[in-house]
């Protein structure tokens, strides 16, 4: 089946976050404390209903290809975690990474107004800009990789991963088909170390993490990625799924380079038609405040993403 024709359904997930919280967004500025803005990593989160994928790039001029600055490319960042939010805070946890320790260990105190999401950290050490994309109605689906096997040799890994699609954006991330014995030190320690071997070092940058726009229907094209040969490429094939057994959980068939593979996806969400919209809720005084001055207010107000 495609996963256009599967049923609309969802896993079970506790504690999802709010719907105001799910969707597409890009970074538009990180501010630190000591007066200092970035408004050029390019930055994408995307959200379903328990699952983020976090992909954080230089400029596209910068950055380099496979093979070229492995000590660059160590400084690239891509991942996929389980949220966990109390009503106030936003936590991480699970999920894998290119990036072998935490880079953001605080949690996340949010705030959406319009199409404008911010992210202060607790510790007062940034805050950050974020806007959403997907502002039409579309398909909101989370999977979780949680297995796969391959059909050659019958063998069966606990690889990780997610797929994330929101309206006319997807993110794909793919961990490591093989593990890695190093969790928690510097990846750009490890590429930079004379006692790991070519092979082992291949493995470390062996991971998947892409942002593409396409739809769901006609399938995705990647515009960012870890990977430069991964651009103008299909994000992943949407064909090939099944109902498995266990209730809430999918299987694909697909391929994976030259491998023929099983994979095995926990269902997050599976929404035809989600509401992404770029306004929030305001009190009706201001409403009519904003009416009452809107020749001033809205004199060169546009939708910034």
């Amino acid at each position: 089946m495609h996963l256009s024709e599967i049923t609309p359904r969802s896993g079970a997930t506790s504690n999802p976050v709010p719907s105001w919280m799910q969707g597409c967004f890009r970074r538009r500025s990180i501010s630190f404390a000591n007066g200092q803005t970035d408004t050029d990593t390019r930055v994408f989160w995307l959200q379903s209903r328990s699952l983020t994928i976090d992909l954080r790039l230089p400029v596209v001029e910068q950055q380099v290809a496979d093979g070229d600055d492995r000590q660059k490319q160590a400084d690239y960042e891509g991942w996929y975690a389980h949220t966990l939010w109390d009503g106030s805070h936003l936590r991480w946890q699970g999920g894998t990474g290119y990036q072998l320790h935490n880079r953001w260990p605080e949690p996340a105190i949010l705030q959406r107004i319009g199409n404008c999401m911010l992210e202060f950290a607790p510790s007062s050490a940034y805050v950050e800009d974020w806007r959403l994309l997907s502002g039409q109605p579309g398909p909101l689906i989370g999977l979780e990789l949680v297995s796969e096997t391959d059909l050659n040799t019958g063998t069966k890994s606990p690889r990780q991963g997610a797929l994330i699609i929101c309206g006319q954006y997807a993110g794909l991330v793919l961990g490591r088909s093989s593990p890695v014995q190093h969790e928690g030190e510097s990846l750009k320690q490890l590429l930079a170390s004379p006692s790991l071997t070519e092979g082992e070092k291949r493995n470390l940058l062996a991971f998947e993490a892409s942002v593409a726009m396409g739809s769901l229907e006609e399938g995705f094209t990647v515009y960012h990625s870890l990977h430069l040969s991964r651009l103008q490429q299909p994000l992943t094939s949407l064909t090939g799924f099944e109902y498995a057994a266990k209730p809430g959980y999918l299987i694909q068939r697909t391929q994976d380079g030259e491998r023929a593979v099983e994979r095995l996806f926990r269902i997050d969400c599976h929404e035809r038609e989600y509401p992404f919209l770029l306004s929030t809720p305001a009190s009706q005084e201001s409403m009519e405040w904003f009416n009452r001055e809107a020749p001033t207010l809205t004199r060169y107000t546009r939708i910034v993403e």
